[in-house]
């Protein structure tokens, strides 16, 4: 019973491979060949499987079947990602996804960023994300229309960095150098803590936390941590700002600090310091200081306060260490980061829109409106 539905549902699969490879192979501007090339080559090999699959001679059912019934499963699964990211993406272009990649090419250009520059879409239902295994970035359905968020996209290129693919590329060497360190750093500081406990007899409970935070930092913490300073260095202070509008619009408590379960992300106030921090490293010290005070405005606004334990899952030494180190990966892939006597085009312009946003609030509006014009016009 169960290979005589094999049978139809492979097919079936075959045909919706077929099917996806015409949509893939229609006519798209050249910035979408990227990902067209990566759909095309998972589709390719999971047509190969599927024709095996097709074709194999059945001799023992009981051997035979549950294996075949694995294979097939496991291709479904590529299939339904194939199809719902790279194929989605490719499917509902719009001129504005077309704007958006075109700007990030010309960002790639402008950083000197070593990868091949990501396809964007606007397929995000909620803010920017990376699906590294596509080399996909996406933002919300209308955020290219905008200016203020655009920096969190140099957040979204560090990503790529950590594909799989690009663990060994000779120019990212020095990147990857300095996330083993704070990595084994992380990993040292907590080991230590563990036993400063265990010594003094703490309950049961604080080894949990310990634990937890250690696997926190490890799992996703570090590489958010990574991703802020290279957008930090590559984006200078509108990347902080964009960081501070993300929060006070969207975020809760800047001190959460997990106790029973992982979290994805660091504390929003964490990452404001080691951004912060990043910032008076690489110079910009006037603006350091103004987004800093707007920061703090907001914590005591809002009546925010840090918790012994937020204090000992984000220690200040440990944030300061990782951004020394982080800085040190970052320059030393020749990267073109931002100064405050030299930015780039586009990062001049990001920069000059949080500057207007902040001298005239109700004006801003219609300049944003009259940039983003002129950058399509231009384009």
């Amino acid at each position: 019973m169960i290979e005589k539905y094999l049978i139809g549902s492979i097919d079936q699969s075959l045909e919706r491979v077929r099917q996806l490879r015409q949509i893939v192979q229609e006519r798209y501007p050249r910035e979408y060949d990227g990902l067209r090339q990566i759909c095309l080559t998972q589709l390719d090999d999971m047509q190969s499987t599927l024709r095996r699959l097709a074709e194999e001679i059945v001799v023992d059912t009981a051997l035979q079947t549950p294996r075949r019934v694995r294979e097939f499963k496991r291709i479904v699964r590529q299939l339904n990602d194939v199809e719902g990211v790279g194929v989605f993406a490719l499917s509902r272009t719009s001129p504005d996804d077309d704007f958006l990649n075109r700007l990030i090419t010309s960002i790639c250009g402008e950083i000197d960023y070593p990868l091949i520059p990501p396809t964007i879409s606007h397929m995000s239902q909620d803010y920017f994300g990376t699906y590294t295994e596509f080399n996909l970035l996406c933002v919300p359905l209308i955020e290219s229309r905008f200016l203020l968020h655009l920096p969190d996209i140099y957040h979204e290129f560090c990503h790529l960095f950590h594909r799989e693919q690009n663990a060994d590329i000779p120019i990212l060497e020095s990147y990857h150098t300095a996330y083993e360190r704070t990595l084994f750093e992380i990993v040292r500081h907590f080991r230590n803590e563990i036993t400063t406990a265990e010594r003094v007899r703490k309950p049961g409970g604080k080894f949990y936390q310990l634990q937890l935070w250690n696997t926190s930092w490890a799992k996703f913490w570090m590489q958010e941590f990574f991703c802020d300073l290279f957008g930090v260095l590559m984006a200078g202070p509108a990347f902080v700002w964009s960081h501070y509008h993300l929060c006070v619009k969207r975020g809760g408590d800047p001190f959460e600090t997990p106790m029973v379960f992982e979290s994805t992300h660091p504390a929003d106030d964490a990452r404001m310091h080691a951004a912060l921090t990043m910032l008076e490293a690489a110079g910009f010290d006037t603006e350091m200081e103004l987004i800093g005070e707007a920061w703090r405005d907001f914590v005591e606004v809002m009546g925010y306060r840090p918790t012994a334990e937020y204090r000992q899952a984000y220690p200040a030494s440990l944030l300061s260490r990782i951004v020394s180190v982080a800085q040190e990966g970052i320059v030393g892939t020749g990267l073109i980061t931002a100064k405050p006597d030299s930015l780039t085009p586009i990062v001049g312009l990001l920069n000059s829109a949080w500057k207007e946003f902040w001298r005239a609030p109700e004006d801003y509006q219609a300049w944003e409106a009259e940039q983003m014009r002129a950058m399509r016009e231009g384009n």
